[in-house]
């Protein structure tokens, strides 16, 4: 825990650094307005590709096969990231109130009628064992969290992490409860000099599968770790984004299931090797991809020889 905590501190740095070269935080806030909404409103089903997210961001482009209600979720999400960028300048107050102002503008155009508001049905989550409170309790638990956000907290990672995970806990509205959590947690690490965690959408079932671990079983590790492992390689993305002394990956460069079957190896021994850092990634993709060099496979070969 501690090891990735230090990496998380070095990479801060990293991407501070860049963050001082001229144009440099425009770029990576036009970056990120994009690929968080992309991703956040992907581990909730929207079926939009990244360029189509672009395009209804940028360009208002609406029309196309997909539903209206995925342009509209990309467009209030890219709004949505705005409002935290502008909060976190202005020193805003992260409260209750904060947060109901996230959900309006998450549902707004979509369902007006609950933007902004409690639910005051019974909801549950799809597949998962978790019990979701009564909405009776919604008001005062939701006014308690308020309450807890406003108070001094000693560790802004684990004050961040806890915040979005009693927000989706209490599940306080009918929808848009994943989005809102996860702009909470991103304008609390911004504000607090950090960068914003980016969610894959190839990583949801992790995602979902750590917090439904310690919902129910009270055991915050895999999601502390998991959410640690996220923020750590969202820093990474951002400083290959931004830092032109790297090198341009090339078509020379090999995707994690390249790089395996040359290797001759499960993905996973590479993913395992990767978590115990025993194996670095020449590079990562915008998307947050992992990318190797050919001339990597001798070295790995070599270092499970040794098993």
């Amino acid at each position: 825990m501690q090891d990735i905590r230090a990496k998380i501190e070095e990479n801060r740095k990293k991407l501070h650094q860049l963050l001082r070269q001229p144009d440099n935080q425009k770029v990576l806030d036009a970056w990120l307005k994009t690929e968080l909404a992309y991703t956040s409103n992907g581990i909730e089903g929207n079926t939009l590709t990244r360029k189509e997210t672009e395009l209804a961001i940028e360009e208002n482009l609406t029309s196309g096969a997909k539903p209206i209600n995925h342009y509209l979720e990309a467009i209030n999400h890219a709004k949505a990231f705005e409002f935290i960028l502008e909060a976190g300048k202005n020193k805003a107050a992260i409260n209750e109130s904060f947060v109901l102002q996230l959900h309006k503008i998450i549902l707004s155009g979509i369902d007006n009628s609950n933007a902004g508001f409690y639910r005051s049905v019974r909801v549950r989550i799809s597949g998962s064992e978790t019990i979701l409170p009564n909405p009776l309790k919604v008001p005062d638990l939701m006014s308690d969290f308020g309450s807890w956000l406003t108070d001094k907290h000693d560790d802004v990672l684990d004050f961040a992490l806890e915040a979005h995970y009693r927000l989706v806990s209490i599940h306080p509205f009918v929808d848009g409860n994943g989005r809102t959590a996860r702009l909470l947690l991103n304008a609390i690490l911004l504000e607090n000099g950090y960068a914003p965690i980016i969610i894959r959408k190839i990583d949801r079932r992790r995602y979902l599968s750590a917090l439904e671990t310690y919902q129910t079983r009270e055991n915050p590790e895999p999601y502390v770790n998991f959410m640690l492992s996220a923020l750590n390689r969202s820093l990474k993305m951002m400083i290959d984004l931004l830092d032109i002394s790297r090198p341009e990956p090339t078509a020379e460069l090999l995707t994690i299931a390249k790089f395996a079957k040359l290797a001759g190896v499960p993905i996973s021994t590479i993913r395992y090797y990767m978590k115990e850092g025993k194996l670095k990634p020449t590079a990562y993709t915008a998307s947050g991809y992992a990318l190797f060099a050919k001339e990597q496979s001798v070295e790995f070969k070599a270092l499970t020889d040794k098993r």
